[in-house]
């Protein structure tokens, strides 16, 4: 009866610990690897387009790309779930990175359960604010002038028209009261917060 009792006991320590075994291998099974990770162009001048292509073995679902500045912040993302990631595990995406700065980025991709791969590539962008050249044309109907920038490197528009009216469009149309000669300035501001001024005069009948 002790013998029984014995064998009993072992059997259940053994059903236990091949059970314990299974659940964890089962639990921990992740069959996908990022095996290369591109970015391409790895420099541009902001606003700049951004392209990302990833490698992958095992059963993908998704692939997400995360732009990170400095402090860890997103700053933009894209994802990848079209028929060449899922099926012949080449991944690509592409976003725009607005502001000047160096970011590393991180990609994660997703498989089928909760299996997921993560890796980052440090200081894997460089964007640099584009040449500021404030610059602008005019075209007068009567006293409504049409002005339109033609600024490289711009973001932000400031204008000034000579009568104490202002706006902050890019492409402002304004309407004179009086007919006479007006000196109107544009100041025109990058992404990394460099401005610059021009003026001309213009003359409304």
């Amino acid at each position: 009866m002790k013998q029984k009792a014995i064998f009993l006991v072992l059997a259940l320590l053994v059903l236990t610990s091949c059970t314990a075994i299974a659940s964890a291998s089962s639990s921990t099974a992740c069959n996908l690897k990022i095996t290369k990770f591109y970015v391409h162009p790895a420099t541009g001048v902001a606003p700049a387009k951004i392209g990302f292509t990833t490698y992958m073995e095992g059963t993908v679902k998704r692939v997400q790309y995360q732009v990170l500045d400095k402090s860890g912040k997103v700053v933009a993302s894209c994802s990848s779930t079209c028929g060449h990631c899922t099926k012949q595990k080449i991944c690509t995406c592409s976003l725009i990175i607005k502001q000047p700065g160096t970011y590393d980025v991180k990609v994660t991709a997703y498989g089928t359960g909760s299996c997921s791969v993560t890796q980052v590539k440090k200081s894997a962008v460089t964007v640099t604010a584009a040449k500021l050249v404030p610059s602008f044309t005019c075209t007068a109907s009567g006293k409504k002038v049409t002005f339109k920038d033609k600024s490289t490197g711009a973001t932000k528009w400031t204008w000034t028209f000579g009568d104490g009216s202002k706006s902050t469009s890019e492409n402002p149309t304004h309407t004179y009261k009086k007919a006479g000669t007006y000196k109107v300035c544009l100041t025109a501001c990058n992404s990394a917060g460099t401005c610059k001024s021009v003026c001309k005069s213009i003359t409304v009948k």
